[in-house]
């Protein structure tokens, strides 16, 4: 019996000194591995310009210059970070089929950065490079330096030079509905490009807006007035920014009654001018908030000039061509 007694003791120390070594090499080991050290030119603490795998340049800032909005419509579009590390997370999924708690920054990362391949030891080996840079990095760290790599494009790398690249403007600029658009990209650059796919672009964005209230970092009102933002890209890598006017014309459809019969002024009214209507046009062709912007002088006039305007329709027009301010300079025959 105490022959089998130590046996057994030798054999539970070999498995748990076997299972030491391979945690250790899991979570230890890193001279077969890329070095991770790599990655903190991408979360500097000033601006900065790399080099990338590709020999490309990338216009790298740190996490307090990505502006207002940027953070929250990128955890709006791909999700929260998994708080866990890489291989605990990767054990809980696999081995006790939890739920992921979110999304793996680092592991994003890892991908990109580590070894190619789809076989069984480079899929490892990616993974303990993702705990390497869950190891080094904190998770703000960690979202900046996905931030600073990820591609929009053909020498396009990193969110400031897409910003630039499609608003003209650094990232510490884009408003709400642009930084939703180019959080939104990340998924899938050229099929919701807004240069070639604007109506995907313009979806894709409102998405992140409506997730973005839901995780609560931004007011449905905001969203709603984001959403309503007309598209203006920069078209080609050397143009200035600007509104597609011929995919976003407005199309009268249909026009309320013209003036008929006669007016008369009354007692101190004296006709002056022609008057002028401002309005809204959505995007659905309704007309919104319409006012009397230049006044007749003649309240008869103006009103039956405001309720034609409220009357008149323009066609729908695609997604992202936004609410336009218009003007209705009436035809009135002295």
């Amino acid at each position: 019996m105490k022959l089998l007694g130590r046996i057994a003791a030798i054999l539970v120390g070999l498995v748990l000194l076997l299972v030491a070594l391979i945690f250790g090499w899991l979570y230890l080991y890193t001279a077969d591995l890329p070095s991770v050290a790599i990655l903190d030119q991408y979360a500097p603490s000033t601006p900065a310009e790399v080099r990338t795998e590709t020999g490309s340049a990338a216009h790298i800032v740190p996490s307090d210059q990505l502006g207002k909005w940027l953070h929250g419509a990128v955890l709006a579009a791909e999700g929260q970070p998994d708080p866990r590390g890489p291989i605990h997370a990767a054990l809980a999924s696999f081995v006790w089929a939890t739920k992921p708690q979110g999304q793996m920054y680092s592991w994003q990362i890892a991908r990109e950065l580590g070894p190619r391949g789809d076989r069984l030891g480079q899929q490892i080996d990616r993974l303990r490079m993702a705990q390497q840079i869950h190891r080094r990095f904190n998770q703000q760290q960690i979202l900046t330096i996905f931030l600073s790599r990820v591609r929009f494009g053909p020498d396009v790398n990193g969110v400031d030079d897409a910003s630039v690249r499609y608003f003209g403007k650094h990232v510490s600029d884009l408003s709400l509905d642009e930084a939703a658009l180019i959080a939104g990209l990340i998924r899938a650059p050229s099929h919701d490009s807004p240069i070639n796919h604007p109506e995907r672009a313009v979806r894709r964005r409102n998405w992140v807006l409506e997730n973005m209230v839901r995780q609560g970092s931004v007011s449905q009102a905001s969203a709603d007035q984001a959403e309503e933002a007309p598209l203006i890209v920069k078209r080609t890598a050397d143009s200035d920014a600007t509104y597609d006017w011929k995919r976003c014309a407005l199309t009268i459809a249909s026009h309320g009654s013209p003036i008929s019969g006669p007016i008369r002024p009354r007692p101190g009214e004296e006709l002056k001018t022609t008057p002028v209507i401002s309005f809204e046009v959505m995007e659905s062709g309704e007309i919104r908030n319409p006012i009397v912007s230049r006044s007749s002088g003649v309240a008869d006039i103006d009103n039956d000039v405001l309720s034609s305007i409220r009357n008149l329709k323009y066609l729908q027009r695609p997604p992202g061509c936004g609410i336009i301010q218009s003007q209705y300079v009436a035809n009135i025959d002295f």
